[in-house]
């Protein structure tokens, strides 16, 4: 079905590194994925705080940032004072991570997979400066009562039974940059104030966590995925039709807030990665052809070597992050 996209939506996009928003304007003809979905991710919340004053800040997903005064520091580490605008974007269900492009791959393993208790972005900025979270000084003046707090609500539905951590996106490990699978992923994030990595227990519905002393990486609670006792990870291979300017490929174990990438092989209609062998898969796939957008999801069994095919249809952007959010 062959139809063109008559409408001009406006979108701020939020970049997972340090330079500020840009502008897209969506044309009928797509430019990018990312500027076609970015029109109906998740949007960035900004608030304009007094660095002076401790502040308290909720977000429309019910997550709480807390901080108190001269809680934040000047690339040179001067305690940066005045006005500032924090930014937040904040990701909740596997709709959210497709339109923004993200995942729940590791960085440090090739046969595992994070399930996610939510995805957020957190950045500092004064003009065009970027700011940092300090370290308190406890007990001096000027000084902060304690190191600045995440406080982000346990979804209902979508996880596993395995312990939660507090995992980080580092700079430049961009989520739809084609690489090797131990390459882009997430990685340990270490709280500021604790030593080592320790578990993230909720309490009262929420997991409670000290902010890392930074405002650039992607902060993640996972969990691992634990699929079946001593699962035999298999790579199978996803064709996709020939001719697009771009294509993403994702694998999503089927009723989990989890999303695997694949990558790119000497083909460019073949895309591969591994989960279990016998996984309940979902295959989903968007492609940019011609400045048309296209997009299938088909469910299936993993199976080693096999080569899965999805049916991709024509749609609009804003039907197929409907799609994406029904996920």
């Amino acid at each position: 079905m062959n139809r063109l996209v008559l409408t001009s939506l406006a979108g701020l996009l939020l970049a997972s590194s340090c330079r500020h928003d840009d502008l897209v304007i969506y044309s009928p003809a797509a430019s990018s994925l990312a500027a076609a979905n970015g029109a109906f991710a998740p949007a960035v919340q900004t608030f304009t705080v007094n660095l002076s004053l401790p502040q308290t800040l909720h977000t429309q997903g019910g997550a709480t940032i807390t901080f108190g005064a001269n809680s934040l520091v000047l690339p040179n580490n001067a305690v940066a004072t005045g006005m500032a605008t924090l930014r937040v974007r904040e990701l909740r269900t596997v709709g959210d991570m497709l339109l923004t492009g993200m995942h729940t791959n590791l960085a440090v393993s090739a046969a595992q997979l994070l399930v996610s208790g939510g995805e957020y972005n957190v950045q500092a900025w004064q003009g065009a400066t970027r700011l940092r979270w300090s370290t308190p000084f406890i007990g001096t003046t000027p000084g902060t009562t304690g190191f600045a707090r995440l406080s982000a609500p346990v979804p209902a539905a979508g996880l596993d039974t395995t312990r939660m951590f507090l995992w980080a996106m580092p700079l430049a490990q961009n989520a739809v940059v084609n690489g090797a699978a131990d390459s882009v992923g997430w990685r340990p994030a270490i709280q500021g104030g604790t030593a080592g990595w320790p578990p993230v227990r909720p309490s009262g519905g929420f997991y409670n966590v000290n902010f890392p002393l930074d405002t650039i990486s992607w902060l993640n609670f996972d969990q691992y995925w634990r699929p079946v006792n001593n699962a035999n990870w298999t790579t199978a291979r996803v064709r996709v039709p020939a001719g697009a300017t771009e294509t993403r490929v994702y694998l999503r174990p089927v009723g989990y807030t989890s999303l695997s990438r694949t990558f790119a092989t000497s083909d460019p209609t073949l895309w591969q990665n591994h989960l279990p062998e016998g996984t309940d898969t979902q295959v989903i796939v968007e492609q940019l052809r011609d400045g048309q957008l296209y997009f299938g999801v088909e469910r299936l069994t993993w199976h080693q070597n096999a080569v899965y095919a999805p049916k991709l249809q024509l749609y609009t952007a804003a039907e197929i992050a409907q799609l994406m959010q029904q996920l």
